[in-house]
C-alpha cells in the first residue's frame, strides 16, 4: 500500500467514527481505464498521484437538496466528472471575459440567473440569508489551463493541482475574489504529503 492511499484510509476511518455522512457519501474508485477515458480531452496530463486518488475513491456525491459533505476544512472532494466540468467552465470563462453567462440552476440550489457583463468574467454565489445573486467581476487572467480543481469550497475558492509535472501533483489554494496575476502559493508540493498532514490531524483529533 502507498503512503498516499494508507493517508486516504486513514482519512476514511476518521469520517467513519466522527462524520458517518460524510464517508457514506464518498462514491468507489474508479479503474484506471476509466479515468483515462474521462481525462483524455484535457490538455495536460493528470499527475500519477490524482490517478491513485480517483482510484481510491471518486470524489462525494453532490445531492440536491442535502448538505454538502465535506473531506476536510468545509472543502468537498469532486468527483472526477464535476472536477473536469468544473475545470471546463473555468477554463471558459478563462477564454472568454465577455460573455452571457447563465449560472446551472443545478449546481447553487435552484439559482439560475442570466449575467450580462462585458468587464472581466463572472462568479455568482448566493447570499443564502437575503437568497439574492450576488456578483464577483474578476479579472479574466486568473484561471491558468493547467490548473485542475479538486477540492471546492465554493465558487470562489478551491484546491487545485497545478498540472506541469507528471508524477506529483502540486497543491495550491486559490481564493478567486483576491487572487492577484501569478501562481498561487503552493501549501504542499505533493498530493502525498497533503494527506498525510490531514491524517496525522485525523490521528490527533481522535
Amino acid at each position: 500500500m502507498s503512503l498516499l492511499t494508507d493517508a486516504l484510509d486513514r482519512i476514511l476511518n476518521w469520517l467513519q467514527q466522527n462524520k458517518p455522512s460524510y464517508a457514506f457519501s464518498l462514491q468507489p474508485g474508479l479503474a484506471y481505464e476509466e479515468i483515462e477515458e474521462k481525462v483524455k480531452n484535457l490538455p495536460f496530463t493528470l499527475p500519477r498521484e490524482v490517478y491513485e486518488l480517483y482510484q481510491w475513491r471518486d470524489g462525494m456525491r453532490i445531492c440536491k437538496g442535502e448538505k454538502i459533505a465535506q473531506f476536510f476544512h468545509g472543502y468537498t472532494f469532486l468527483s472526477l466528472e464535476d472536477a473536469i466540468d468544473e475545470y471546463n467552465q473555468l477554463i471558459g470563462l478563462w477564454d472568454d471575459p465577455e460573455l452571457d453567462y447563465e449560472w446551472d440552476k443545478d449546481l447553487n440550489e435552484e439559482l439560475a440567473e442570466m449575467v450580462d457583463m462585458t468587464n472581466g468574467f463572472i462568479i455568482p454565489e448566493l447570499n443564502k440569508e437575503e437568497n439574492e445573486l450576488q456578483v464577483e467581476i474578476l479579472n479574466a487572467d486568473i484561471w491558468k489551463s493547467d490548473w485542475f480543481p479538486i477540492f471546492y469550497h465554493d465558487p470562489q475558492s478551491y484546491i487545485i493541482v497545478a498540472c506541469k509535472h507528471q508524477d506529483f501533483a502540486f497543491i495550491s489554494q486559490i481564493y478567486l475574489q483576491t487572487m492577484e496575476h501569478g501562481e498561487p502559493k503552493t501549501i504542499f508540493n505533493s498530493l502525498t504529503n497533503m494527506m498525510l498532514d490531514i491524517a496525522e490531524r485525523c490521528d490527533t483529533s481522535k
